[in-house]
């Protein structure tokens, strides 16, 4: 894309002057909804991009400081090794520099620079990915809930109105995607699924909270967060800016790697990460309220992938491919409510 619909200071990011240490040219930079990462060889300085969606909320330059050391302090638990600190970046004239010369106008989280190709996502996409490291995955995934802090005040957004205020804010931010990215019927559809599981089953959100699985989770566990680096399975970025988000169940957690593993067509892979997490933390039961986090993982994929249409910062043909990619999620978040009607599973 042009760099001139870049913002100065990522466009000043973009060079090699920019930083302290050499780099490998040329710096490349990718762009979520809400941030903007660069590569630069051996590290990788990541910025939040001032918005405001509600459920997040990045527009102050005191807002990005608090969640940028939120991020660190966060991601220590599955992958410390790659998250380094947090850096002012001061203005000086025209001039933007990392540290704290001169008037601080936003924050970066340094990390650890590891090879794209150790992405699960792209290990998939190479065809390099394997049975193990997905049975790996799913102890990986289980020791990381082991270690998940629980509380009483935790525990209280298991309870179905905490959830039901979290999904319905997605389908609040998607109406506007209607005819654009998914169909009238599917929004509909999809939106009452939910409706009717709460209804149907409200004794499985109390037999969850109970049971004590409702944990400060890793709330935004697909593959492209998480890599398999240097003989280690690290669980990054994960979700700093909401509670709704990480305070969670497990099986919220387990339904983003499941989706994204049936999204991409395989299920067996899928049923193997399943049974090997199962295996380490003999929750069969959570099995029960997988098909409602299913939909809503899928769901939430389709929403933050959506607003990348609206990004003025990204390039037509991203912008292309992010409508393609939603209309797959939306669809595969209303496949879910088809095949399961708000049933439970049955456990053999």
């Amino acid at each position: 894309m042009p760099e001139s619909n870049l913002p100065t200071l990522i466009q000043q990011m973009l060079t090699s002057e920019f930083y302290p240490h050499p780099v490998t040219e040329p710096i490349e930079l990718m762009q979520t909804h809400a941030s903007y990462v660069l590569l630069t060889g051996d590290f990788v300085y990541k910025l939040k991009k001032p918005v405001n969606f509600g459920f997040l909320d990045y527009s102050t330059v005191a807002n990005r400081q608090h969640f940028c050391e939120e991020e660190l302090r966060l991601n220590q638990r599955g992958a410390g090794e790659l998250y380094l600190e947090v850096l002012a970046i001061a203005k000086q004239g025209n001039h933007y520099h990392l540290g704290n010369d001169g008037e601080i106008i936003d924050y970066a989280v340094k990390m650890l620079q590891f090879p794209q190709s150790t992405l699960l996502s792209n290990m998939f996409e190479a065809g390099t990915i394997t049975a193990a490291d997905i049975e790996e995955l799913g102890k990986v995934v289980a020791q990381f809930h082991d270690r998940a802090l629980k509380s009483e005040y935790i525990s209280s957004f298991g309870e179905i109105a905490k959830i039901r205020e979290s999904i319905d804010d997605n389908y609040r931010h998607t109406e506007k995607y209607i005819g654009r990215a998914q169909t009238q019927a599917q929004f509909v559809e999809t939106k009452a699924y939910t409706e009717r599981y709460f209804s149907k089953h409200p004794e499985l959100f109390i037999e969850r909270i109970t049971g004590g699985f409702i944990r400060e989770c890793h709330g935004d566990l697909h593959l492209r967060n998480i890599c398999r680096w240097q003989d280690k399975i690290f669980l990054f970025d994960c979700i700093e800016f909401n509670e709704d988000y990480r305070f969670v169940d497990t099986m919220y957690d387990v339904a983003f790697a499941v989706m994204d593993l049936e999204a991409r067509g395989r299920k067996d892979l899928a049923n193997r990460f399943f049974f090997f997490f199962t295996e380490q933390t003999g929750d069969r039961e959570g099995l029960q309220v997988l098909p409602l986090y299913l939909s809503r993982q899928a769901y939430v994929r389709a929403k933050v992938t959506s607003f990348l249409i609206d990004d003025p910062g990204i390039p037509s043909a991203d912008k292309d491919q992010a409508v393609k990619t939603a209309r797959d999620y939306y669809r595969q978040a209303w496949a879910y409510t088809q095949s399961h009607q708000g049933k439970l599973i049955m456990l053999s």
